[in-house]
């Protein structure tokens, strides 16, 4: 789990575009130029370190049995924003099928990994500092927050957990979750006594995370708040009435105008 607050700090959020473009010619010999990266540019990127394996692996299982459905969450994003619709595709596609076997964690970062040029991710909105820039991987954070809304509701228990630096527009402030690699994690652990799937789709502008069963338990009625105290917004889940989950978010008013809010 690489928890610091980095990224309470990172939001970034952007897309990208699938140019597909044929050339035909007879006789002739055309060259092409693209300006398309193959490695990091470190002054428009966070520095990524090597890969870091924190938990054991989890798996895809898409062929066994997970009828019960004990939480579901969806946020909403603009697909024509190409290339951060194209981050979250590439996360959601690490995350559709992963079992957390009973008493097992999940970790974002280790589970979706890094993000590079390479794995095919590309430049949106990011958090740095106080400001929205153009980072490698920028819309991952509204994955990670709408896993993170699905956990709760599913009563597991959240282990880090962090809130950006400045406000974000896909969830309600001070229920997003941050992350950023090698940075800033979002996991939690499955103690609900059954092993569970999580089912993680982007289509037409929603972003879907649900949690099944594999056995059919009772997670209680599960209540999830939030509330504003001054300048700091406080999350909290009740379970059959009882407060089981605190967390506290604070956010910054980004120093630019831009609309691309958030990662």
């Amino acid at each position: 789990m690489a928890a610091v607050m980095l990224v309470c700090m990172l939001a970034g959020c952007s897309e990208s575009a699938d140019v597909d473009a044929t050339v035909k010619s007879t006789q002739k010999t055309t060259t092409t130029t693209t300006t398309t990266r193959t490695t990091e540019d470190l002054s428009t990127t966070f520095k990524e370190a090597s890969t870091a394996q924190v938990y054991p692996a989890l798996l895809k299982d898409s062929d066994s049995d997970y009828p019960y459905e004990l939480s579901t969450y969806k946020t909403y994003y603009d697909v024509k924003n190409t290339t951060r619709t194209k981050n979250i595709d590439n996360a959601v596609s690490k995350l559709n099928d992963i079992v957390i076997p009973d008493g097992s964690t999940f970790s974002f970062n280790q589970t979706v990994g890094k993000r590079t040029v390479l794995a095919g991710y590309e430049e949106a909105k990011v958090v740095e500092g106080d400001e929205f820039v153009d980072g490698l991987g920028g819309g991952i954070c509204q994955v990670s927050s709408t896993v993170f809304q699905a956990a709760l509701r599913a009563n597991l228990n959240i282990t880090v957990r962090a809130c950006h630096s400045l406000e974000i527009s896909y969830v309600p402030l001070g229920a997003d979750a941050t992350v950023q690699w090698n940075s800033q994690d979002f996991q939690f652990k499955n103690n609900s006594g059954t092993d569970i799937r999580m089912s993680v789709t982007a289509s037409k502008g929603t972003l879907t995370c649900s949690i099944y069963a594999k056995d059919d338990i009772d997670i209680g009625n599960v209540k999830i708040n939030v509330s504003k105290n001054g300048s700091e917004y406080v999350l909290t889940r009740t379970v059959n009435g009882e407060n089981n989950y605190t967390t506290y978010s604070k956010y910054k008013k980004a120093k630019t105008t831009t609309t691309q809010k958030s990662q």
